[in-house]
């Protein structure tokens, strides 16, 4: 038997190399492009208050040691005007060294801030066809303003329309993304977050200066793709194939000075760093970033204060590739994840090799709360070496941070990742208790919602198990896609699910499944209970379309609810049952005491009852106790002429729809609901956004039709858990069901047809 500890230590990565030749992926196995960071400073006059201990600096300082050799970079501070502090170029020491002095010259003077300048200089030499992947990071702590004695009234306006519909094209031409963050309360958010959105970039807020080191860190990892080894209680693992690491070490104003312990026991610190040409080390006001070049392998150590955010960053081949985390992420819709090993850029499918791998991965919440789940199994492998895991129901604002962790027997790897998950569509909810209806709308969070091409459809689900799908209808007076709720099916639980499909002013889309509305009918006010209705005559319907017993009836015996006892009467000869007064002939009867209790016979069955008394011969047997046999037989007589004609009538309509869809079947504009047959909409660009309705009882409506209801069932699972959850892998996911307006409505004809 072959013993499997030869694939230890550096035969282990020879291993790997023999392996050079595998399954490619393009997601994950092409060259990834150098990396062009532009970072963009606010220096206005208010960041004196935002930022008094001007962190701006360390912070840009952090992001220039960290940017790796061979990306290009640049420096841009703004504030009436707008400079290019360090000129965008090839990263290396010397640019590094440049970087780091001017930096110091950073301050809070200007007098406006001219945002609009500042995107648009940072543009320069940005093209899809640079050869490089372009990143834009921006600090500010306050808004467009480029008001001054002279200006015209409305120059913000003009320069913020400016952004929207010259500049932020450009960066969306140039595939560049645009990470914001904001410092203090003061930053216009909105437009920060339209930018971000626009642009496919992070949003992130600064609560205050302390906050922009890790910020920055944040935007850093999303803008430029660096591997990583865990560190735990201040110790990491440098395996054989790692040719650079960088330790980043925050430290407390009081605290010892840092310093590394190599597997050897060797001490190194700032001091001692400067005897040693393989050992960068530069000290910050809050902060060591420690570069080794060459390390050696095995354990090393820092004795330093343990910090969450103290990591370690590697120059290696042997990479982790962690695939289809978008910057922003919206409610309800999952996020597809696709993680690899990568040689040079050559994903590792070697069994042999996975198999003494451990894959797993890590989400925190906005709140704190986490979720873990181990991917990689020895027996189940992909054969192309991509895991694959996709993560539901986040439904919670905020930031989400996704760790992916992969352990070997002599190597670590590690990718940390940032998420905001924002809603550009707002939903309220209010209820109007006097006319018992629930009102709803959704309204647009930012000002570059294309409200002609963005679409909101509900799925109403009623007491009855039915549900009916239809658009929401946009408001231009109230700038509101608005829809109205009451109790068409009478009173019991309703629950409206709503499917978004937003579209920008620049053609970026999103989609969003906002939690599911769950009311009650009737409204009450929360704190007031519930009155019941008022007592009905004999023959009388209530609410809901139930028959009320006569005045006189008793409080509920045995006979009320048990249902056997409803329908058998006594039979013996001694007890004559009480005559059933006619409210139509007789006057009510006063209630009075009884020695008896009454039979609870339904009203509609009284009379039936009682002549079937009247004309059975007291002598003969009772064959059978209760209600007659021909009673029954005729019920079910009835009930089948309804459900057959039910059914032949819709074989018939059935037929007929089949016959419409095989003449429209080649006609584009037939395969949309009206609503959406706009010019602006190509049906070939939204194939795959939604998933097939699941249930043939449940239809598309083009306009809102409270009357208009599917069948019942086919609605379970409708609502999304408040929770996220790492799912489990128990099934395709067919149980959480897609639907939306973008659907094909023929599609199940058509299969059916074409199957036949």
């Amino acid at each position: 038997m072959v013993n499997c500890r030869w694939l230890s230590g550096v035969k282990f990565f020879s291993l790997l190399l023999f392996f050079s030749v595998f399954l490619p992926f393009q997601a994950l196995a092409e060259e990834s492009k150098p990396s062009d960071v532009r970072i963009i400073i606010d220096i206005s006059g208010s960041m004196k208050q935002t930022d008094p201990q001007n962190l701006r600096v360390p912070a840009l300082n952090l992001l220039v040691e960290l940017l790796p050799d061979g990306s290009q970079a640049g420096v841009w501070t703004f504030g009436r005007y707008v400079n290019m502090l360090v000129p965008l170029s090839a990263v290396d020491q010397g640019w590094r060294d440049q970087a780091k002095n001017k930096a110091q010259t950073i301050n809070s003077v200007g007098l406006q801030t001219n945002l609009t300048e500042a995107l648009e200089k940072a543009q320069w030499q940005m093209g899809a066809d640079s050869g490089f992947d372009h990143s834009v990071i921006l600090l500010t702590d306050g808004k467009l303003d480029m008001t001054e004695q002279g200006a015209p009234a409305d120059i913000n306006r003009r320069e913020k329309q400016r952004l929207l519909t010259q500049v932020l094209p450009g960066y969306i031409a140039a595939g560049a993304k645009v990470h914001t963050l904001a410092l203090s309360d003061a930053a216009d958010e909105k437009m920060l977050q339209q930018i971000s959105l626009e642009t496919g970039g992070l949003f992130l807020k600064a609560n205050s200066a302390d906050d922009l080191l890790k910020l920055f860190l944040k935007a850093f990892d999303r803008a430029v793709p660096v591997e990583q080894v865990p560190m735990t209680n201040n110790q990491f693992d440098i395996d054989d194939s790692v040719q650079e690491f960088t330790a980043l070490i925050f430290r407390k104003s009081d605290s010892q000075p840092t310093t590394l312990i190599s597997p050897d026991g060797a001490r190194i610190d700032e001091n001692s760093s400067r005897k040693n040409d393989l050992v960068r080390w530069h000290k910050d006001l809050n902060f060591d970033l420690i570069t080794v070049k060459q390390p050696q392998a095995g354990q090393w150590a820092a004795e330093a204060d343990i910090d969450p955010d103290n990591r370690v960053q590697i120059l290696t081949d042997l990479k982790l590739r962690v695939t289809g985390l978008p910057n922003n992420i919206f409610a309800g819709y999952p996020i597809n994840l696709e993680m690899a090993l990568t040689e040079k850029d050559s994903v590792l499918n070697e069994k042999t090799i996975l198999a003494l791998t451990d894959l797993s991965i890590k989400v925190t919440a906005p709140d704190g709360r986490t979720g873990s789940k181990l991917l990689s199994d020895p027996e189940v492998l992909p054969d192309d070496g991509i895991f694959r895991e996709s993560l539901t129901r986040l439904s919670q604002r905020g930031e989400y941070q996704i760790e992916v962790l992969a352990e070997g027997r002599t190597f670590k790897r590690k990718q940390t990742l940032t998420a905001m998950l924002s809603e550009p569509l707002s939903v309220s909810v209010t209820p109007d208790y006097d006319q018992q209806v629930l009102s709803i709308a959704v309204t647009p969070e930012v000002e570059n919602i294309d409200t002609t091409l963005s679409r909101i459809i509900a799925r109403i689900t009623s007491p009855d198990e039915s549900s009916v799908i239809q658009s929401m209808e946009y408001s231009t007076e109230n700038n509101q896609w608005l829809l109205s709720l009451s109790a068409d099916k009478g009173p019991g639980d309703y629950g409206v699910l709503l499917n978004i499909r937003g579209v920008t002013d620049n053609g970026s889309t999103f989609k969003s499944k906002p939690e599911n509305i769950a009311a009650t009918f009737p409204l009450v006010k929360p704190g007031m209970a519930i009155e019941p209705e008022p007592a009905l005559k004999a023959g009388e319907s209530s609410a809901s379309g139930e028959m009320e017993p006569s005045a006189d009836a008793k409080p509920a015996t045995e006979s009320e609810t048990n249902p056997e006892a409803v329908a058998e009467p006594s039979v013996e000869p001694a007890a004559e049952p009480e005559p059933v007064a006619e409210p139509a002939v007789q006057p009510e009867p006063e209630s009075e005491p009884q020695s008896e209790p009454e039979p609870a016979v339904a009203p509609d069955l009284a009379a039936k009852f009682e002549e079937q008394q009247e004309s059975t011969d007291d002598e003969a047997p009772v064959e059978e106790e209760g209600i007659a046999w021909w009673v029954y037989l005729l019920l079910a007589l009835g009930n089948l002429a309804v459900f057959g004609g039910v059914g032949y009538w819709w074989f018939i309509k059935r037929k007929a729809n089949s016959a419409d869809n095989d003449v429209a079947k080649g006609a584009d504009e037939a395969r949309l609901p009206p609503d959406l047959e706009t010019p602006e909409f190509d049906e070939s660009e939204l194939d795959g956004d939604f998933d097939a309705f699941s249930d043939d009882s449940e239809e598309e409506i083009a306009s809102p039709s409270p009357g208009a209801t599917a069948g019942p069932g086919g609605d379970e699972g409708l609502g999304l858990d408040d929770d996220f959850a790492i799912d489990p892998d128990d099934g395709d996911g067919a149980a959480d069901e897609s639907w939306g307006e973008f659907d094909d409505p023929f599609e199940d004809d058509e299969k059916k047809q074409s199957d036949s």
